[in-house]
């Protein structure tokens, strides 16, 4: 019998590779679990970019090349995912017809990628940004809920 996949927000792979992140420790635990994880192709982007920003509010500010190592990193425990061109212009279509707006966006092509996979739980430390975003087969957990960290 095959694990269940899971699937990894981008804000869990943030705290994971940020010490100073609030939720470092549970989320770094996540990957060390043993668990079949995945994470979708276009989650390394944003985690690049949250990693790298800069400005007044940006809390890590990575070099390009640091940011890039740890996200290997990453990718060299989890399976990569994501969403055809036709899959991902489909889940455009679908949130601008039931009226969503804005960055949530981002959540809703993560929790199609993880129904596109086969996942069964979509792991993030907003589970209420995914509500009414995710196929009710798919559990959603903070890492916390799946390890103790």
């Amino acid at each position: 019998m095959s694990r269940r996949l899971i699937l990894v927000d981008t804000n869990v792979i943030v705290a994971a590779l940020a010490e100073v992140h609030e939720h470092h420790a549970p989320s770094l635990a996540l990957f060390d679990a043993g668990l079949d994880l995945a994470v979708a192709a276009h989650c390394y982007a944003e985690a690049f970019t949250t990693l790298t920003r800069r400005g007044d509010h940006a809390p890590f500010r990575w070099p390009a090349n640091e940011a890039w190592a740890a996200l290997e990193s990453v990718a060299a425990v989890t399976r990569l995912v994501g969403l055809s061109p036709a899959q991902g212009f489909a889940a455009v279509r679908d949130f601008a017809a039931a009226g969503h707006i804005g960055a949530r966006i981002y959540d809703h092509l993560i929790a199609r990628a993880a129904q596109a996979a086969g996942a069964t739980t979509l792991v993030t430390w907003n589970v209420a940004h995914f509500q009414g975003l995710v196929a009710d087969a798919i559990d959603v957990r903070t890492p916390a809920m799946l390890v103790v960290g």
